[in-house]
């Protein structure tokens, strides 16, 4: 003990301990709050169980179509009710959107199925919006769309209303 006196009085003077004291509890004042660097420094889930991800529920609702007709139908059989449904659907909501969609179904490559959007397109979905205008319902409140859905096997029109 008398050695490691004698050692710290010849490294430092009298005139600097109480500096070196000073010092040494400052960083010791310091030390605790330092934060030690290990894996979640970088990672901050690192060494956790990991949490599945469970996602949300599917929408309870979905809306079905008001109508549904299968492509290459007979205009006749399906004209009167398309139209009696748009004028239904016209005096309870004047505002009403009506959506023609273009079902086809989702089987080969892109060129192919556009080439069936396109061809159901101008033939039986424009012949079902031409009959809902017909029934009174402005230009306006009809848009079209197509796409391809793996759901279905055969082409068909659909339609909504919001």
């Amino acid at each position: 003990m008398h050695a490691q006196r004698r050692l710290i009085s010849a490294r430092f003077p009298s005139r600097r301990r109480p500096a070196l004291m000073l010092g040494a509890l400052a960083v010791l004042a310091v030390v605790p709050g330092c934060k030690l660097i290990d894996q979640r420094t970088f990672d901050p889930s690192a060494s956790r169980p990991p949490k599945p991800y469970i996602p949300p529920r599917p929408p309870a609702h979905v809306t079905p179509p008001l109508l549904e007709i299968m492509a290459g139908t007979a205009p006749e059989t399906w004209r009167d009710p398309v139209m009696r449904a748009a004028r239904v659907a016209l005096a309870r909501k004047p505002s009403v959107l009506f959506t023609v969609e273009a079902i086809v179904p989702a089987e080969g490559d892109a060129v192919a199925q556009r080439k069936a959007m396109g061809a159901l397109t101008t033939g039986d979905a424009q012949s079902v919006a031409a009959a809902i205008m017909a029934a009174g319902v402005p230009a306006s409140q009809v848009q079209m769309t197509a796409m391809p859905d793996s759901g279905v096997r055969s082409a068909r029109v659909r339609v909504y209303i919001r």
